[in-house]
């Protein structure tokens, strides 16, 4: 059996034993465009399949661009700063900080918003996770990453 395996991938060329499970936190892609400040920012896949700012609750979510992401000005002038085609960290699962672009309360299903920020998340909106504390706008808000679509709300009446 084994000799069977490593025949057919002497033949593919590639061996991918030991890469099925990746636990990885976090991923690297590239700026599909230049982007002034990526830090805590909801990202999502182009059409080109490299990361913008996820703009709205419509926007599937791919993680949050880690705090390190982007360029490291001491000054604090141009921190966080990508260049088109430029590597940037995001974060996939796990727990991490995201910038509220609107009063989040904790426990809160939270999606993206204008700019990357997190938001309430309504009905159909595809969540990026769960707030772990109360945060105001321009805040940072931890959060839960736990990707799904949220169920729409209903157009029946309850019959309670």
């Amino acid at each position: 059996m084994r000799q069977d395996i490593k025949e057919r991938s002497e033949k593919m060329g590639k061996n991918y034993n030991g890469t099925q499970i990746n636990q990885s936190v976090s991923i690297v892609e590239k700026a599909g465009m230049d982007i002034d400040d990526a830090r805590n920012r909801v990202m999502k896949y182009d059409e080109d399949g490299n990361v913008v700012p996820a703009e709205a609750g419509t926007d599937i979510p791919l993680g949050v661009a880690i705090i390190e992401t982007g360029y490291n000005d001491i000054s604090g002038g141009n921190s966080g700063k990508v260049k088109k085609g430029e590597d940037i960290d995001i974060q996939i699962k796990d727990i991490g900080y995201a910038i509220a672009g609107a009063d989040i309360k904790k426990g809160q299903e939270v999606t993206a918003g204008t700019g990357g920020t997190v938001s309430p998340a309504t009905g159909g909106n595809y969540v990026l996770g769960i707030a772990l504390c109360n945060a105001g706008k321009g805040a940072y808000c931890r959060i839960q990453i736990v990707k799904y679509q949220k169920a729409a709300a209903s157009g029946g009446t309850s019959t309670d």
